[in-house]
This record gives structure tokens, sequence and C-alpha cells, in this order.
């Protein structure tokens, strides 16, 4: 896929403001989240049970495939926003090499791990003003991007803008605000079983970091309102998820708190399960509205 530049994002990126155990502090979202994420690159995959090989490749695919409802077509170009480490980027890639994937990310060390993950070509570039021409993708997907974007409305009409006609966006993995209000009582517990102290100065400015840039969660109607302001015509968004999502919580802190106890634990196993159990049992049996994620397709 050609990637001419494309036009940038207007104006200055509205301030935020976070308030933790130093006091309030006013930051630069786009700013924080690039910083961020180019530290949470070397530790990602762990925490989030990531393996770059087949199995995670037939999954990737799936779960594009899945909310699509059809199988990638031969010659189909992709652009995946925000990529990260290549979960899509390089899945897609290593599942369909007659697929065109490019991945797009705002952090060159997110770029570098996709990279050595197997995906190309990449870009580097902010999600509300793409390096890509207009009108030449067939398909964008983003797993869990959006909640990190300042101007989610600006971001959403940016990728409208490189679709072809009867392009569609698929949407993977945006919080819903119970995953903070679940995902919290497990941290709370992790805490206590854990025994963990206060962190040293550094690593807890890392975690303040962490919590800058996580800047929405989204009900489906919310998301879906904000889509159709961007101009998509037919917006397909439901919610999705719940074990699988407490799981990688779990995963997450424990690494980070003690590794030594996470080196246990067979954290791709149990996603793997967990993952089964959210699709044959939560979903027939939770209703939407307690779900953690938002997911779907807008045209």
């Amino acid at each position: 896929m050609t990637v001419p530049p494309g036009p940038q994002p207007a104006g200055a990126q509205p301030a935020r403001t976070l308030r933790g155990k130093y006091g309030v502090i006013d930051y630069d979202a786009v700013a924080v989240n690039r910083t961020f994420h180019d530290h949470e690159c070397h530790y990602y995959d762990q925490r989030f049970a990531i393996v770059h090989d087949a199995q995670t490749a037939r999954q990737a695919v799936a779960e594009v495939e899945g909310l699509l409802g059809r199988r990638l077509v031969a010659g189909e170009r992709v652009l995946d926003v925000g990529c990260g480490t290549g979960y899509l980027a390089a899945g897609i890639r290593r599942a369909r090499p007659d697929v065109d994937v490019v991945g797009s990310d705002l952090s060159s060390g997110m770029l570098d791990r996709a990279r050595a993950a197997g995906a190309w070509p990449l870009v580097q570039g902010d999600a509300t003003g793409l390096p890509v021409r207009a009108g030449s993708v067939d398909l964008v997907v983003a797993r869990g991007v959006l909640h990190h974007l300042p101007d989610v409305r600006a971001a959403l009409a940016e990728w409208r803008r490189v679709l072809r006609p009867g392009g569609a966006v698929v949407l993977l993995s945006e919080p819903t605000p119970q995953v903070e209000q679940h995902g919290a009582v497990v941290v709370r517990l992790l805490f206590a079983v854990l025994r963990s102290g206060e962190l040293p100065a550094e690593e807890h400015g890392w975690e303040m970091a962490s919590m800058a840039s996580n800047l929405h969660v989204f009900t489906a109607a919310e998301l879906a309102d904000l889509a159709r302001a961007a101009g998509f015509a037919q917006v397909e968004l439901s919610t999705s998820d719940f074990l699988d999502t407490l799981l990688i919580t779990a995963s997450y802190v424990t690494w980070g708190r003690a590794p030594a106890v996470a080196r246990l634990v067979p954290w791709r196993t149990a996603d793997a399960l967990a993952r089964l159990l959210d699709r044959v049992v939560v979903h027939r049996l939770l209703p939407e509205r307690f779900r953690h994620t938002v997911v779907g397709v807008l045209r």
C-alpha cells in the first residue's frame, strides 16, 4: 500500500488533568500516550498474554471476520490503526499473507515491536491525521485504540476519510464503564493477596502515566453517537467480554507487582479458557450492559 502524507490534526491537542499522589498534573494527552507506550512496549505482550505465533494469528483473523460477518478477501487493503505490538497487523499478515496489511501507531517503540513480530509495512502517525491517502483502504481495524485518543470523533472521521466507498471500520476492545468498576475489585484483591507495598517513585510515575493514557470509557450507545457524528451511516455496535478482561487485568497487575508469582501462572492457557467461557456461557447469560468492551462495525 502506498502511504503518502495525509493531513495532520489542526490546532493544539486539549490539555488534560490528572489527580494523583503528587497532586494535580496538567498534561498533553498525546505526548503522554506516546511516551507511555514507548515504555509499555517492552512488557505489553507479556502482561496481555500475547504470543505472536500461528495460534494468535488465527485468533486475530477470527475476531475481525466474526465482527465483519465475512472472510477477508485476497488483495484487500487493511489498515491497523494503533497497531501496538502487532496483534492484528502481524497476526493477519501471518494467517493471511494474501491480504495487504499496514500497521500505524503513534509510538515508535510499539512499531519496533510490531516489526519484530512480523508486521510490515508500518507507518508512524497520529490516529487523527493518518499518513494515508483518502479512499485507499478497504478495511480499518482498531483494537483498544479510541479510548486513548483526546478527540474520538475526529479520529473516526479520519478513519472514514481513508476508506474506499463500501469500506468498513472494525472496532474491538473499547472499554465500558463496567470494566473499570469490576477491574478495580480485581486490583484491590490482588494488592491484598500479593501484599504489595508502595512502589518506588519511578514505577509510581509510570503507573500515573498508564492512568493518564486512558482517556475514555464508552457505552455502545455513546460510541455509536460519536460514529454517526463522524459521518458513518451504518453503525453496528454491541458489548462483549467479561472473564477475559478480568483475567488480563489480573495478569497486568501480577506481572507489575509480583513477577515471580506471575511466572508460575499459565496466562495464555487461562486467557484461552476465559475467552471460551465468555463465548459459550457468559455471553448467553450476562446482559450486555454488564460486559466490558464495545465491539462492532462502522460503515
